[in-house]
């Protein structure tokens, strides 16, 4: 069973390096990782060593990189990699150490497979991978890293309008929760989880005192917050400021929110088309026609492979914020049609 087992990891392996790297390097870059895992010596009672699980979570960190900038369906194949090879050791006893370390980066893994099968419009994998992440995180021991996953679930979830949104408010409350009481980046992003779920839920007064409470909570983090990059915890607070005052029409504070995010964003990087989105919405409330035909261009630009749940979700704002009598527009038809499906 172990030899089959073995056999089909190397197989998802070959496919899923062939659709990163190509098919040439692909067999190549599977038997040169097997050929490292082989070669490096295992923990004592263990079938990994230090450096395979150095190894994955360096390679959470990466994948998380480059999913802001590469299409879902790259990003996917690349994590089918790495997971394929943790997968034969979480079924193995395990010293209680090695145990937490190979759930704690398998959980980041999980997540990110969720996360992008989520964007593919996929949500029975999607729901499928984010079990697996609660499970491995809750193996991991590390409730703060339980709270940023679960929070990461939620805040694709109120993107999804087929989803209870009272099952996904309680995923948050439990988020919060686990994040514990001291100021962290994981009890920040579970209180903006919630603070989108109010805004979904219509509740935008709730929803702007939630969002201003976890605005005051990041003021009073750390200058340097273990495991997140500072600069990286700002630009999605200024987000999530943005995307909440949009959806409740504050809009000289949804502004500045935009401004402060779109400067401290890269180039290239998936927030700015939905930042941009979020200024089409905002447009959208004072000039109908022309906020629509603004979110239209902004979906139309993208390559199709780059037009995932989350950007329709965000162009869809526009539509949800039109007025009444705008809603038939030929300009709303036309971004209705761009992105119906998921």
């Amino acid at each position: 069973m172990d030899g089959d087992d073995d056999m089909e990891r190397r197989r998802l392996m070959r496919d899923a390096a062939t659709a990163t790297v190509g098919a040439a390097i692909a067999p190549v870059l599977a038997t040169l990782t097997d050929a490292w895992q082989q070669s490096a010596p295992a923990i004592s009672g263990a079938t990994v060593s230090q450096a395979m699980l150095d190894d994955w979570e360096e390679a959470a960190d990466v994948h998380m990189t480059r999913a802001f900038v590469e299409p879902p369906a790259v990003i996917l194949a690349a994590l089918a990699v790495d997971f394929a090879g943790m997968a034969p050791h979480l079924k193995q006893r395990q010293p209680e150490g090695v145990h937490r370390g190979l759930a704690h980066a398998a959980a980041r893994h999980s997540a990110l497979i969720a996360g992008k099968w989520f964007d593919l419009g996929n949500r029975r994998e999607a729901r499928r991978w984010w079990a697996t992440t609660r499970t491995l995180a809750g193996k991991s021991g590390d409730n703060l890293l339980a709270a940023w996953l679960m929070t990461w679930e939620s805040a694709y979830r109120w993107h999804d309008d087929s989803d209870d949104l009272s099952v996904v408010l309680d995923l948050t409350q439990e988020a919060r929760r686990l994040a514990g009481e001291r100021p962290s980046a994981p009890l920040v992003a579970a209180m903006c989880s919630k603070a989108w779920g109010l805004t979904r839920l219509g509740r935008h007064a709730e929803a702007v005192e939630a969002i201003q409470q976890a605005a005051d909570v990041f003021g009073r983090l750390p200058s340097q917050v273990a495991g997140v990059d500072p600069g990286w915890a700002g630009r999605g607070m200024w987000f999530d400021l943005s995307l909440v005052y949009t959806l409740a029409g504050r809009k000289q504070q949804a502004e500045s929110a935009q401004d402060a995010a779109t400067a401290a964003f890269p180039a290239g990087h998936r927030t700015l088309t939905q930042l941009a989105l979020h200024r089409a919405a905002l447009q959208a409330r004072t000039d109908p026609e022309q906020g629509a035909l603004e979110a239209s261009r902004i979906v139309d630009r993208l390559p199709v492979e780059r037009r995932d749940t989350r950007i329709l979700s965000a162009a869809r704002i526009t539509l949800a914020v039109l007025p009444e009598d705008a809603r038939k527009s030929p300009a709303a038809r036309e971004l209705r049609e761009l992105t119906s499906g998921f």
